[in-house]
């Protein structure tokens, strides 16, 4: 016998018909926390203390839960504090919208200390339960091909939609995927094409989650992507899974690990679409350790490789925009900032002239210039701080945390010279704006 149901109190009252998103993927991520625990709201109700119709209306959207009642969720469904931070966005969003305020016109800057409504980490979590209940499936070909459509679509905005912008959309395409896969009827030519879609979506989950500072999160969905790509003989996804591995392991500073998960990549996952931005990874991490031999050996091998092919679904294109772009700053991490210069102002040009586009490669161009001017005897802090503060303006609204790392290391020059205009100027705008900040959990 469980001891009386608590009344829970102070709950925001949102108006029949009023708009409140954040309480919308609160009571999607709820109902889909309780599915993978295989529970309902009976049974909630005699772990939580909370009435069932209470934790009901939470469910369906119906009602802010209390902040008590969303703890006892989280501990419940062990949601690790995202019930509740979703909870507290439901509030703030209710709040501004009673004001007369419509937060979905907020747009960026993303503060990494207040977190969207959109919760990447609670993603994740669900990832890895559905991961350890995986099963065969079966949709028909209708289904399929919506999936895939949606895949592409999420291909074509990833270089241009703010990332935090996309991820919800994403989040509800493998949410499509993987429910297929966990209760279709397991036919193999639409198993395949449903893995396959399965691990874009979580390949795309975990870069997206790393660009917006969650390594945890990125870790979790890639090796999920992982298990779906050793099911196919889909030899993009297999690189594309490769790429995030080795970019996680070069931005956690484990440059060794970094280098050679390049180059086991490029051997088991060879193929023209990803073999040149594979090889710039290879070198970028050799360039870090210091090897000059083996970086130049990386950057030539990925400038012969260079294509124009089509987009497609995983790893962005590679042009030669991005390749050069990619030389020189990798020739900056070995000392080559002269030589780098005009192979940087080259690659700029075309990304400033629409021959190239992507804003996060922009940003990673505008920084090779950037540090083509400091690695040098004679640095030429002026120019070098006026490109890093353009980046500044770009992760205002389109935080990337590969942009914002590089930052952090070039803006290590300027610290000599203080009363530099410019670097002034980069100081108090990349001091004042909210920064992104990778964390470092471990999966």
């Amino acid at each position: 016998m469980h001891p009386p149901a608590k009344a829970s109190t102070g709950r925001p009252k949102v108006q029949a018909g009023q708009r409140n998103d954040a309480l919308a993927n609160l009571a999607d991520l709820l109902r889909t926390l309780r599915d993978q625990h295989r529970t309902n709201n009976s049974r909630l109700e005699a772990r939580t203390g909370f009435k069932r119709q209470q934790i009901s209306r939470a469910v369906n959207g119906q009602e802010i839960p209390s902040a008590d009642l969303a703890d006892a969720l989280d501990t419940a469904l062990a949601a690790a504090g995202a019930i509740r931070r979703l909870r507290d966005e439901a509030v703030r969003e209710k709040r501004a919208r009673d004001l007369g305020l419509d937060p979905s016109r907020q747009e960026e800057p993303v503060d990494a200390n207040r977190r969207q409504a959109f919760e990447l980490a609670a993603a994740s979590l669900v990832a890895a339960q559905m991961y350890r209940e995986w099963t065969s499936s079966a949709p028909d070909v209708l289904t399929l091909d919506e999936i895939d459509d949606a895949i592409n679509a999420h291909t074509v905005a990833f270089t241009v939609e703010p990332h935090q912008r996309l991820a919800p959309k994403v989040w509800k395409t493998w949410k499509s995927a993987h429910h297929h896969l966990m209760n279709g009827s397991g036919r193999a030519r639409p198993q395949t094409r449903l893995t396959v879609a399965a691990g874009y979506a979580s390949y795309m989950l975990s870069r997206l989650s790393f660009n917006l500072g969650d390594t945890l999160a990125s870790r979790r969905f890639i090796r999920l992507a992982e298990d779906h790509a050793s099911q196919t003989d889909d030899v993009v996804l297999t690189a594309s899974v490769g790429e995030m591995v080795t970019t996680l392991a070069f931005y956690g500073r484990r440059y060794q690990e970094a280098a050679v998960s390049a180059r086991k990549t490029a051997v088991v996952a060879d193929n023209p679409y990803t073999r040149a931005r594979i090889a710039s990874y290879e070198a970028r991490a050799l360039g870090a350790l210091g090897d000059v031999e083996g970086t130049r050996a990386a950057l030539n091998r990925m400038r012969t490789s260079v294509t124009d092919l089509p987009l497609q679904p995983g790893i962005s294109p590679f042009g030669p925009a991005a390749a050069e772009m990619m030389y020189a700053g990798v020739l900056t991490r070995i000392g080559g900032g002269v030589e780098a210069e005009p192979i940087a102002r080259a690659a700029l040009a075309a990304y400033e002239g629409g021959q190239a586009g992507g804003f996060e490669d922009y940003g990673h161009a505008l920084l090779a210039l950037a540090a083509s001017l400091t690695a040098r005897e004679q640095p030429e802090i002026d120019e070098a701080a006026t490109m890093a503060g353009k980046v500044v303006d770009m992760l205002d609204t389109r935080p990337t945390a590969s942009v914002s790392d590089r930052v952090a290391e070039i803006a290590i020059a300027f610290t000599g010279h203080p009363t530099v205009e410019p670097v002034r100027d980069f100081w108090d705008r990349w001091q004042a704006r909210p920064r992104l900040e990778l964390t470092t959990g471990q999966a």
